[in-house]
């Protein structure tokens, strides 16, 4: 069976969500409260097509004069003046809709994409035909109409709205999709989120992904477990990679496997980010590094480094390392979670440190979301050969017995090794112990072994 031509909206990750664009001859319904980007997503749309070459016709019924429109454009890095004559078209269609009703409105659309030969055209404050309806009925024949000439014309239409319907309404079911923009409040915060809810002639990545709108427009992040680690894993075999630490890697006789995942947990104060520095240190101009920080900046660790003999200015000039960090407050966990599978393509990184895995934990808002969030991304990793390295802290006060940490319990069965360092009590003095909780399908070396940390890093006794 051919597939059905597309129309990109020029947004990578909206035509992923789209399973490749709009469809051409299509009629969809883009509904959102005023403000949540409905004009800024259709004009970006509209100058992604200008752009391929494509010509476009723009009908506003809003109250909002052109220059207007023009001057809030203007701040977009997608808008380009420039490249608008002759290729799309503004109109305001408000006029003709008082003096003429919804029949002149269908007309006056017909008309202009006529007379433009257009392959897109816009209609934003479909809601404004609404009010003027003289019922349901008829505004509903115009919905019928419009989307039957987009079928005939070849021509893809976009209808933009504020008015909230519920999913059954008539109006919905007469179009070939709709896609929703809005806002979700948990914990203080307001995020935007876009919905696919409806879309004929093939797949869709369903569910809510967020957005949001800067100056380079609308950017949306598609929920990571929705879009990634569906390959098949690559085997890792008997190749082992080093801990960094040459005693760990003898207790885990001879390294952690090759594209396997690690949690490092243990109270502050315990070395965790020193472990992890010792791990990225072991990097090599074959097999790269890359680590991203949540809590500590980059010249942090770099201090940090200097004082356990790790060369990081090295590791950095000569590709070995490649050192990042986000601020923890306020991010979109899909945001960064694609950011980093795209620089770990693009540098070829072959080892990965999160230091701070409740960076992302603390945001993703549904707490539910972790456990097939670090499914997704640790299957996504495996498939790409990187072995990688996850450090969480402890709650309370970090003593033997070991208390409960951020969401072990939750995180262990989702991870390949499980490693502690742990604060204990003994003869008047608080000693470092590390162990090993967890290898699969090898043995090791299970003992709690007192540790130091001095110029050379982490030192185990024994």
């Amino acid at each position: 069976m051919p597939e059905l031509a597309r129309l990109s909206t020029g947004i990578a990750t909206l035509d992923l969500i789209l399973n490749g664009g709009l469809l051409r001859g299509g009629a969809y319904i883009l509904q959102g409260f005023p403000g949540a980007g409905k004009t800024v997503l259709a004009n970006q749309i509209a100058s992604s097509h200008v752009r391929d070459d494509g010509r476009v016709v723009y009908v506003t019924l809003l109250s909002e004069g052109h220059d207007r429109m023009m001057a809030h454009l203007s701040q977009m890095a997608f808008f380009d003046p420039a490249v608008l004559p002759g290729r799309l078209s503004y109109v305001s269609g408000y006029a003709e809709l008082e003096k003429n009703g919804l029949p002149g409105l269908a007309k006056l659309v017909r008309s202009e994409v006529e007379r433009q030969e257009a392959e897109l055209v816009i209609l934003d404050g479909l809601f404004a035909a609404e009010e003027t309806a003289s019922s349901s009925h008829a505004f509903r024949r115009l919905i019928h109409e419009l989307q039957a000439y987009a079928h005939l014309s070849g021509c893809t239409m976009l209808l933009l709205t504020n008015s909230r319907r519920e999913p059954g309404s008539p109006e919905y079911t007469m179009v070939d999709g709709w896609i929703e923009m809005t806002d979700v409040r948990a914990e203080g915060r307001v995020m935007r989120e876009l919905e696919v809810h409806k879309f004929r002639g093939g797949g869709i990545v369903r569910g809510r992904h967020r957005y949001r709108i800067s100056e380079n427009g609308i950017e949306v992040y598609p929920r990571l477990e929705a879009v990634v680690g569906q390959q098949v894993a690559m085997p890792t075999g008997n190749t082992l990679v080093s801990s960094g630490i040459a005693k760990l890697d003898l207790m885990l006789r001879g390294g952690l496997s090759a594209g396997s995942a690690t949690l490092l947990v243990g109270p502050s104060g315990t070395g965790k980010t020193i472990a992890a520095l010792q791990f990225a240190g072991s990097a090599t101009v074959n097999e790269p590094c890359l680590f991203l920080g949540f809590y500590e900046s980059p010249e942090r660790l770099r201090h940090k480094a200097s004082g356990i003999g790790v060369d990081m200015a090295g590791l950095e000039a000569t590709s070995r390392l490649h050192l990042h960090w986000r601020s923890p407050a306020e991010i979109l966990v899909d945001e960064v979670a694609g950011w980093l599978l795209a620089e770990l393509r693009r540098v070829g990184a072959r080892r990965l440190v999160v230091d701070g895995i409740a960076g992302f934990q603390q945001n993703l808002v549904e707490s539910e979301r972790m456990g097939r969030f670090l499914t997704a991304l640790g299957n996504e990793l495996r498939s790409l050969g990187i072995t990688a390295l996850y450090t969480s802290a402890m709650t309370g006060h970090g003593q033997f017995p070991a208390p409960a940490a951020q969401g072990v319990a939750e995180l262990s069965p989702l991870v390949d090794n499980v490693l502690t360092m742990r604060l204990v009590e003994r003869n008047e003095a608080v000693h470092k112990v590390f162990s090993i909780v967890k290898v699969p399908d090898r043995d090791f070396d299970p003992r709690l072994v007192t540790y130091t940390i001095g110029p050379g890093g982490i030192a185990l006794a024994g």
